[in-house]
């Protein structure tokens, strides 16, 4: 991704601007550590297509809810799972993180971006409540959740979660299939199937449409 000034001038006359932000964080065997994010790129390329705007490079750090399980502290499907997961590197205090998506949202106005819509491709509880609260404290910021309002209830790498990333990048479907992956992995005893078995593109294309869809109307009443 790259902007020269004259595209970015142009951009910030017409005042908005995407920030794509996902998490870098365990997803089971079957997806990319990179998924949220990932699927927050994808969805701000759609959303910039039917209103324009600026789409930052994606933030891949967040926060989340964590509790101390045996002295060790347990962010995020840690909590869930009771043990550290390998590839979760986007944890940050919540007050660093505030002040960051608050200092970002400062400098985009101060360039002319009248509203920055932070699109989140993480839905911890944590890592939303924590966005909430830089909106309140920055003008022009708004928090738009894509997984709000959906016919279907997502969870975390499960098969809906699976079908969005192959239907935003097909090429996922062949490289998570081809993968042998043993019953005892973490995430499909925690679910108790293989999720891959219950996607599909065609339903994440589905999801997909319905999650811009939901997007765009939030979106218009902030323009």
């Amino acid at each position: 991704m790259k902007t020269y000034l004259k595209d970015f001038s142009k951009m910030a006359k017409r005042g908005i601007a995407y920030l794509p932000i996902g998490t870098l964080e365990w997803h089971g065997n079957h997806l990319p550590i990179e998924t949220d994010y990932l699927v927050a790129v994808k969805l701000c390329e759609m959303l910039a297509k039917k209103k324009p705007g600026y789409i930052l490079p994606p933030m891949y750090l967040g926060t989340d809810k964590h509790k101390i399980v045996n002295n060790k502290k347990l962010v995020g499907m840690d909590r869930y799972l009771g043990k550290k997961l390998a590839g979760n590197l986007y944890y940050l205090d919540p007050a660093l993180f505030e002040k960051m998506i608050v200092s970002l949202g400062k400098n985009l106005k101060s360039q002319g971006f009248k509203k920055i819509f932070l699109i989140a491709g993480h839905a911890g509880s944590g890592h939303l409540n924590t966005l909430a609260k830089a909106v309140k404290k920055q003008s022009g910021l708004v928090l738009v959740n894509p997984w709000e309002n959906l016919n279907i209830d997502a969870k975390h790498a499960d098969e809906y979660e699976t079908s969005i990333l192959w239907a935003c990048y097909p090429e996922e479907k062949i490289i998570s299939r081809k993968m042998k992956i043993p019953a005892s992995d973490d995430c499909f005893r925690f679910y108790g199937y293989d999720p891959r078995k219950k996607a599909s593109v065609g339903l994440g294309r589905k999801i997909l449409k319905e999650m811009v869809e939901n997007c765009l109307r939030e979106i218009k009443k902030y323009l």
